[in-house]
């Protein structure tokens, strides 16, 4: 028997929640599903693919007041920034899941990331199982799948007008205690199928093509515009600033991309990455090798956002069939 939720019972359950708690769910913005803050469920899309940009926001903000520097009574004092509501994140996908569990190596790892820390503890993940698949989604050959259940508290399959519900944590079954459900014979919903991509021993490819031409062909069509860091689930590179407002300084971080022309230039104005050739290669290498060596995992879910939202048309997908071709010549 699988536990299961009728969909008039899923909305009553998250309009409860709502008054708890932050409700953060996918809400349709004239051609855009955002992950927007919601109390009335009447808002919330349930028949979407993927969101435009993924829930990154909500645990690695945009911009972000880290902490202030305050003077009083003649001292100063540094008043840090505190997350102080609890946040359920309802409708993400497993990719998007699989893209928090990177992040979390990045700033969970000691010393952890006080801000991310707080954002990422008083967060509970519902997650939404594919019924479909974008056709830039190659989630599979990245290590996670249309139903992977393993990165949230909760996770809903859709199977008609009810969902089939699978618990995962502790804070999951919490989470579900004030819903109505009932046991249900259901016969396990088949996942879609997604293109696959030859990410076979990328990491080993990517050591072999450092050299190639190829990277300043690619950069070529670059303009930029940083749109891949944005909308990509998994980039965190970041900036911070300080800014000064009457007697308080308040140190602010904010997105930052590998490819904005100023991000490796350093103090007398050297750039050890000046072209754009190098530092598209960046954004690669870091995703498909540097990563592996440093946490352990690769840079990308497969999401596909990137591609769809590429102005001229530069496709992870191309690239690293590309360069498994380009390795392969390379072989010494």
């Amino acid at each position: 028997m699988t536990q299961v939720i009728a969909k008039n019972e899923l909305l009553r359950w998250l309009e409860g929640l709502s008054r708890e708690r932050r409700l953060v769910a996918p809400v349709r913005t004239d051609s855009l599903t955002l992950f927007q803050t919601t109390g009335k469920v009447e808002e919330i899309a349930l028949d979407f693919t993927n969101t435009t940009l993924s829930p990154k926001e909500w645990f690695f903000p945009a911009t972000e007041a880290l902490f202030s520097l305050e003077r009083k009574d003649g001292t100063v004092e540094l008043v840090p920034n505190t997350v102080d509501r609890e946040t359920v994140i309802f409708g993400i996908r497993p990719c998007d899941a699989s893209g928090l569990i990177i992040l979390d190596k990045a700033f969970l790892a000691a010393p952890a990331d006080a801000q991310y820390q707080q954002h990422r503890s008083r967060a509970a993940l519902v997650g939404i199982a594919c019924t479909s698949a974008c056709p830039e989604c190659f989630c599979t050959s990245m290590g996670t799948a249309p139903d992977d259940a393993s990165h949230v508290d909760i996770l809903l399959t859709p199977t008609g007008e009810s969902y089939t519900i699978q618990v995962l944590t502790e804070k999951g079954k919490t989470l579900l205690a004030r819903a109505t459900v009932r046991e249900a014979e259901v016969a396990p919903a088949k996942p879609p199928a997604v293109n696959r991509v030859p990410t076979e021993n990328i990491s080993e490819v990517m050591k072999r093509a450092f050299e190639t031409p190829y990277w300043n062909r690619l950069a070529d069509r670059c303009i930029h515009c940083n749109l891949c860091a944005y909308v990509c689930p998994v980039c965190y590179c970041f900036d911070i600033r300080d800014y000064t407002a009457r007697r308080k300084v308040v140190r602010v971080r904010s997105w930052e991309s590998c490819q904005s022309p100023g991000f490796t230039r350093i103090a007398g104005g050297y750039d050890p990455r000046p072209t754009k050739g190098a530092k598209l290669r960046q954004r690669f290498y870091h995703k498909l090798l540097y990563m592996s060596e440093q946490l352990g995992v690769v840079g990308c879910t497969g999401c596909g956002r990137c591609v769809r939202s590429c102005p001229v048309n530069i496709d992870i997908r191309e690239i690293i069939t590309d360069i498994q071709k380009v390795g392969a010549r390379n072989v010494a």
